[in-house]
């Protein structure tokens, strides 16, 4: 391929007249340079098309490369660096310079390029641009998405034959995934080998061929056997594709529920583009915004239709609980029964619809009416929660690229408490905004800066928590009440607010009946954690109680359930209802006292092994002031090594003195 011929490929452009390009390499030697792998002469296809202009012997340019495509920012940086190296000029002069526009240390970068020659910043599409940043460049250039004539360009350079399978395996894999199989000293021919051994759980069409730049299930974190589904499906329209299962075999409906912000249309997109499929999104308000009962109708009919034209697709319906329930009668049933009839007919029949999965959602599915949730429509529910702590970062890395360390990790975790994804994607924007204003790297600290004012805790008061949370640990393992799978404490507190600092998690218990002393159990679990404080501290805080979820009122209720509505107490005489017992309690004597007496005799057992196994409960305590979490693993060997010791009786030991 000579250079008028490579220039061809890597730009539809035509060559500026007069001006003399330049290639990295010789035709003649496609091999000379090890480090070019295929994904590289691929990119650098895309990086050469985007700065022809600037393709010349002594052209000097400071270039902002802005990338289509999330992925690959290495690979990017590595073709910016061949094309520079390719100009660089022997006999001296300044040394080309590449870096990552908005990455860790692009501020210093930009000083430090302004007496170069030549320097190229690459962006990717989640970075911004400020005005600093269009004064600051020469240009600002979009690179072109991976073409057809790129991936069969790269296949000849690397003498590999040009067939179809090929090339849309170049196209469809995200790079990434081209990265690790075009390692340094494997050939070409391999790494596409290990490419079709190991595909992706995902399937590859027509529209898929260009990597989307959207998230995919594996950024979807606290999403639990939502995103299992979600994969389950994709393999299955993979195998539907290749023939061998039929439509019926795949879940073509699904509905999946939750708080407003938790992510619903931003997992549909995940599942599409891990799916390779369209999407048409559709819902009831937009139905209804057409107009009358017979519009409505016209528009839901269109929508189906739309995702038929255009299947393999998801059909998106939002806020399909505003269906409502034909049951309830009201002035709009007429209407509301007409709309769900027509939505019923539509789901219904898997040939009807085929090559379209229907995905709904709604804020509250009870209200949903009970024949549209029947096999063959949307018979599978996934109710999706607000993310917990270890959600919370992910998706806060998801959408700033950044981690923060375990101070600030720390205080993210308090702070964010009941956000949704979107607020913490909304935090994530102000923070960009925030270090682009400053001229700064985004780092944790300008995440940080946009939270609910977090304020650290006394050494003395995470004392006390961790006696406390230690004490539940270790009284629910000395018991067998139940597998501990983690123990926390919290450095920070939200300023004015008081919330949950430190907590046990458990395993899942038995599903088995309960018995007396099983309820004994739970409540000894609950007043450990007052226990080890008396007995470490002298005092207990008033954490314990107050709140209906709190130590002492969970105790409470469980003994009071314990003496007057289950029948185990001192008599097998039913007092009540659960409902009823409080008031029983207030009013009468000697049922108040015998609440007290179960309380007292598990609070004094309590006490007696925290005092046997005093020296576990310390060693527990250090370590949760050293590291705030524990496993319950963790636990259980620290306990194991503190075993309370044990005499023998098998072996008596000899009187001294004998005798």
């Amino acid at each position: 391929m000579d250079i008028v011929e490579f220039l061809e490929v890597v730009s539809d452009a035509p060559s500026p007249s007069g001006k003399k390009s330049r290639v990295p390499w010789k035709p003649s030697q496609p091999d000379d340079d090890p480090f070019i792998t295929l994904p590289v002469f691929m990119s650098f296809c895309g990086v050469a098309a985007a700065l022809r202009a600037w393709n010349r012997r002594n052209a000097k340019f400071k270039v902002i490369l802005c990338l289509p495509e999330d992925s690959g920012l290495s690979i990017h940086l590595s073709a910016a660096r061949v094309f520079l190296s390719a100009m660089a000029d022997n006999k001296g002069g300044t040394r080309p310079f590449v870096s990552d526009w908005g990455g860790r240390y692009s501020q210093r970068d930009r000083f430090e390029v302004q007496g170069m020659d030549r320097a190229i910043f690459v962006k990717e599409p989640d970075k911004e641009l400020d005005d600093e940043a269009w004064l600051f460049a020469d240009a600002v250039v979009e690179v072109p998405r991976r073409s057809r004539r790129h991936a069969e360009a790269s296949l000849k350079r690397f003498g590999m034959p040009v067939v179809e399978r090929d090339i849309d395996l170049l196209l469809s894999e995200p790079w990434s995934r081209l990265e690790k199989a075009f390692q340094e000293g494997r050939t070409s021919m391999l790494s596409l080998q290990k490419l079709r051994r190991y595909p992706p759980p995902s399937v590859t069409t027509e529209a898929s061929r260009v990597e989307a730049t959207g998230p995919t299930l594996a950024d979807m974190h606290g999403y639990g056997p939502l995103v299992e589904w979600g994969y389950d499906l994709a393999r299955d329209i993979g195998d539907y594709k290749a023939g061998r299962i039929g439509w019926r075999d795949v879940d073509a409906g699904v509905l999946i529920s939750g708080p407003t912000g938790t992510g619903k249309t931003t997992f549909v997109r995940a599942l599409a583009s891990s799916c390779g499929v369209s999407v048409v999104a559709a819902s009831f308000s937009d139905w209804q915004a057409a107009g009358s009962l017979d519009d409505f109708l016209k528009a839901m009919r269109k929508s189906f239709e739309e995702a038929l034209s255009k299947a393999l697709c998801i059909l998106f319906i939002d806020e399909i609980s505003t269906f409502g329930d034909r049951s309830i009668r009201d002035h709009n049933r007429a209407y509301m029964t007409a709309a769900i009839a027509a939505l019923l007919e539509l789901l219904d029949g898997f040939h009807r619809r085929e090559g379209v999965v229907v995905v709904a959602a709604c804020n509250h599915p009870e209200d949903l009416d009970p024949a549209i949730r029947r096999a063959g429509r949307l018979d599978r529910h996934f109710q999706i929660s607000l993310p917990d702590a270890q959600a919370r970062l992910s998706i806060l890395k998801f959408h700033s690229g950044i981690e923060l360390d375990q101070s600030q990790a720390e205080m993210f975790r308090v702070a964010t408490e009941g956000f949704s994804g979107a607020d913490i994607e909304q935090l994530a924007r102000d923070a960009r905004r925030a270090a682009r204003r400053r001229l700064e790297a985004l780092t944790g600290t300008h995440v940080i800066e946009q939270l609910r004012r977090v304020i650290e805790l006394p050494g003395d008061f995470i004392r006390a928590l961790a006696v406390h949370e230690a004490g539940h640990a270790l009284i629910s393992i000395a018991i067998g009440f139940g597998e501990v799978t983690e123990v926390k404490v919290s450095q920070y507190r939200i300023e004015g607010e008081s919330g949950q600092l430190g907590y046990v998690q458990y395993g899942q218990q038995n599903d088995r009946p309960k018995t007396r002393a099983d309820y004994l159990n739970a409540i000894a679990v609950c007043v450990a954690g007052i226990a080890a404080e008396m007995e470490v501290l002298g005092l207990f805080a008033d954490g314990a109680s107050g709140s209906e979820t709190a130590d002492l009122n969970r105790a409470t209720e469980l003994a009071t359930m314990l003496e007057g509505a289950l029948g185990m107490g001192h008599t097998l005489l039913v007092e009540g209802a659960a409902e009823q017992l409080e008031r029983l309690r207030s009013y009468n004597p000697d049922f108040r006292r015998r609440v007290h007496d179960v309380l007292q005799s598990e609070f004094d057992r309590v006490k007696s092994i925290i005092r046997s196994r005093r020296t576990a409960l310390d060693a527990i305590v250090e370590r949760l002031m050293e590291t705030r979490m524990l496993s319950g693993d963790e636990v259980a060997e620290i306990m194991q090594r503190y075993r309370m010791p044990t005499v023998s009786l098998a072996k008596l030991p000899r009187r001294l003195g004998g005798g």
